[in-house]
């Protein structure tokens, strides 16, 4: 669920799902489309949210309405500041519709595709907390099945895991179909047997490995049927895996399940390399800007009321207009919303890196107690 990419409603999209007025399309994926959307009330003027729907036109088929019910029943059950919270649904409606806490950040996925690949030190960081997220979805029993780039958005709090489509129960492991993105898939699941929390783990890890490298840790394959073979058998192809990661992100693509660390594990160890391997600012400049870009979207959405204007300002093309006396105004104009935009996107780092240094802070006095525990 993007937060800068809004692109306007279409002939065929519903004006309304529930008491959500819908402001324009944020994401479409396999059998969903997610719209932002306000209350129709009007009581909070100021109030965003992301309604996911089922994209089926005229009558929606019992699986898909089942499936969809599933979904929202797994997601009521997270209770995690790293997920993306369920606010309202009704899945028995015409067009099952479900209200979605909305977040204005990219995805891992996009912020590779635009902006390449992370240090180690950031990779740490994210790891730690997409691994958190997993706690918070094993300790309720459930299994994301689907952790992947394009699933872990990055606003400047750190990473959300969202889309609980796939998700199971820990008593719900066994599936006829692969499902889930195949090239972060874990070879049991791909082969349709038991799905675990360490599948999750090894999603965790393909994706870790992605951040670091720019690509899925299998040979490079367009061909679904030519990649299935590769995940289902574990041949990994790790070239370019960057020093200093490899124990973390090995140990989670492990061919056995039984061998995989846990998510606190993994946690611990993103925690404890990120304080040893960089002092400086969590992320790229490049990723803090994008990320910034979007938070100020999200912000424009919730003071703009009902006005929402549905653009993409990253890609619009603009005509360039004559140099005039006005024009150089605007220049001037444009210069200062820019230095404005810097300014925003300094306090952005300042605060991440803020926490950032209070996470250190922490590890180190929890480090500093177990070794006078030890002592006594």
């Amino acid at each position: 669920m993007a937060g800068v990419r809004l692109l306007p409603l279409q002939g065929n999209d519903p004006s309304e799902l529930g008491p959500y007025r819908l402001v324009a399309r944020l994401a479409s994926g396999g059998m969903g489309q997610v719209y932002v959307a306000r209350p129709g009330d009007g009581d909070d003027a100021g109030a965003v949210v992301a309604v996911k729907t089922l994209l089926a036109e005229g009558t929606v088929s019992d699986a898909d309405r089942r499936r969809f019910d599933r979904e929202v029943r797994v997601a009521r059950r997270v209770d995690s500041p790293l997920t993306a919270r369920v606010l309202d649904a009704d899945p028995d409606a015409d067009r099952p519709w479900m209200a979605i806490e909305y977040i204005a950040a990219p995805s891992l996925a996009e912020l590779v595709g635009e902006q390449g690949t992370l240090p180690n030190h950031s990779v740490f960081w994210v790891g730690a907390g997409i691994a958190q997220a997993l706690m918070d979805l094993h300790e309720v029993q459930i299994v994301h099945r689907d952790v992947k780039p394009s699933n872990v958005l990055l606003p400047s709090v750190g990473p959300r895991v969202i889309d609980f489509g796939i998700s199971q129960a820990f008593d719900i492991t066994r599936t006829s179909a692969t499902l889930g993105t195949i090239a972060f898939t874990a070879p049991e699941q791909a082969r349709g047997e038991e799905t675990t929390s360490a599948s999750d783990v090894y999603s965790l890890g393909a994706t870790l490995f992605f951040l670091a490298v720019g690509r899925p840790p299998y040979a490079s394959s367009g061909d679904l049927w030519r990649l299935l073979p590769q995940v289902q058998q574990c041949r990994l192809d790790l070239d370019g895996l960057p020093k200093g990661l490899g124990k973390l992100i090995r140990g989670c693509l492990a061919a056995k399940p039984e061998r995989r660390p846990v998510p606190e594990e993994v946690m611990q160890l993103c925690l404890d390399k990120a304080d040893r391997t960089g002092d400086g600012p969590w992320l790229p400049a490049a990723w803090a800007q994008v990320i910034a870009e979007y938070e100020a979207t999200g912000r424009a959405l919730r003071e703009a009321g009902s006005e929402t204007e549905t653009l993409d300002v990253r890609t619009r093309s603009v005509p360039q207009p004559k140099t005039t006396r006005l024009y150089s105004h605007m220049v001037e104009a444009g210069e200062s919303v820019l230095r404005r935009a810097e300014d925003e996107i300094r306090r952005v780092q300042d605060e991440v890196n803020a926490r950032a240094a209070a996470l250190r802070d922490k590890r180190r006095e929890e480090r500093r107690r177990a070794e006078e525990q030890r002592e006594r």
